[in-house]
């Protein structure tokens, strides 16, 4: 187990939930770390643990005024107010957990390569990694007997269906040296699985992580799961979580906002010359989800990805190396030019045109300096623990 040896205070952990924090969970958090609670459920949540803030939806009209609807409701994409609360009271490093996520010795001290430059094993796959190949699963159907054909591949979810190729693309490993700007830590128990694929056939449980630390190399995309991840709080403005829980045509799409996200980090991550990397620390994740509504709304993100990655691409593609928030603003609006130069389907032009506006709104929110240093003790008008 890795020591943590860092100053807590400058650590804030965000988490959207709709139920009373189970503080077992949190067990290996220091009592110092800022918890920044999103209660997307308006009203359930109340602080139950030391310097712990609850935040709720009159808070967004306070805090955001006529703005506040860059801030989804009933999804996890929530966070992204607890992402901006913590950006302004000026906090270093960021941790964003679920609420089903169960934290284990050692676990801020793993978080803390972020911030680091260092030299580490990389993985490149062309296009797309797939992250679930860094976990050691336990199968829980029948496997392949003497001659037979491999056990069955399990996909991230996210990863497009069209790299999902036969035999799979061939990840090839090097090192790569850089600022670790992101750390996306792995699961135990119930790994972060593709909706269709749960539907057909019994899931594995996830039993342990091969690479401890292991960098996306630059140009390599990936499904970013936020479940647990760290980012320099530097780097919020560039992490905007995607607006989830939206019509598009008869259906509602969801759970694509911390991919779609995380694949602009990530492009600007490659832009900058930082690292993203994914590995430790474990979290043993508790809880599967309702597979049918997951794989329903999953539907439109795979429908839509083809669209919204090429509309990053170009975006990025006019960019140069900057700080994250200059950055972002700029790339909101090259993303908003790329989408409308498309001729698409009415609903996807205005699904589109409605992403792009709240991407270049929350750019202009977070275009400014964090409006409070992380140790001043101000006072707060939401929910805190007595």
């Amino acid at each position: 187990m890795t020591q943590f040896v860092g100053d807590p205070r400058q650590w804030a952990v965000v988490m959207p939930s709709i139920r009373t924090i189970n503080l077992d969970y949190l067990a290996a958090i220091p009592p110092q770390v800022k918890i920044i609670v999103v209660d997307d459920s308006n009203g359930s949540i109340e602080p139950n643990r030391e310097n712990m803030e609850v935040y709720r939806y009159a808070d967004y009209a306070a805090v955001l005024g006529d703005q506040q609807d860059v801030i989804p409701r009933k999804t996890d994409t929530c966070r992204s107010f607890g992402f901006y609360m913590a950006w302004q009271q000026g906090f270093r490093y960021v941790v964003t957990l679920d609420d089903d996520c169960c934290t284990h010795p050692g676990f801020l001290a793993e978080h803390a390569i972020v911030g680091q430059t260092r030299t580490v094993k990389s993985v490149a796959c062309d296009p797309w990694y797939n992250t679930i190949d860094n976990l050691e699963l336990l199968h829980n159907e029948p496997q392949p007997q003497n001659g037979q054909s491999e056990p069955r591949r399990w996909y991230a979810r996210g990863v497009p269906y069209c790299y999902r190729t036969q035999p799979a693309a061939e990840s090839t490993f090097s090192t790569s040296t850089g600022r670790v700007v992101c750390n996306m830590g792995m699961w135990l128990k119930v790994p972060d699985i593709n909706g269709l694929d749960k539907l057909e056939h019994p899931m594995p449980d996830s039993i342990g992580v091969h690479d401890d630390l292991l960098a996306v190399a630059r140009g390599t995309a990936f499904s970013l799961c936020i479940m647990n991840v760290a980012i320099l709080g530097e780097a919020l403005p560039a992490f905007y979580q995607l607006p989830m829980n939206i019509p598009v045509a008869d259906a509602r799409l969801d759970r694509f906002g911390d991919i779609w996200s995380g694949y602009i980090l990530k492009r600007l991550a490659d832009v900058r010359g930082d690292l993203v990397t994914i590995g430790q620390p474990a979290v043993t994740h508790t809880k599967a989800g309702n597979t049918l509504r997951e794989t329903r709304v999953e539907t439109y993100g795979h429908l839509l990805e083809n669209y919204f990655y090429r509309f990053v691409d170009e975006a990025v593609a006019e960019l140069s190396a900057d700080d994250y928030a200059a950055m972002y603003g700029r790339f909101a609006r090259g993303f908003a030019r790329a989408a409308d130069r498309e001729k698409l389907p009415p609903v996807y032009d205005e699904f589109f045109a409605t992403m792009s506006d709240k991407m270049i709104r929350w750019a202009k929110l977070t275009g400014v300096q964090a409006q409070q240093p992380v140790f001043a003790d101000t006072p707060h008008t939401i929910r805190r623990a007595a």
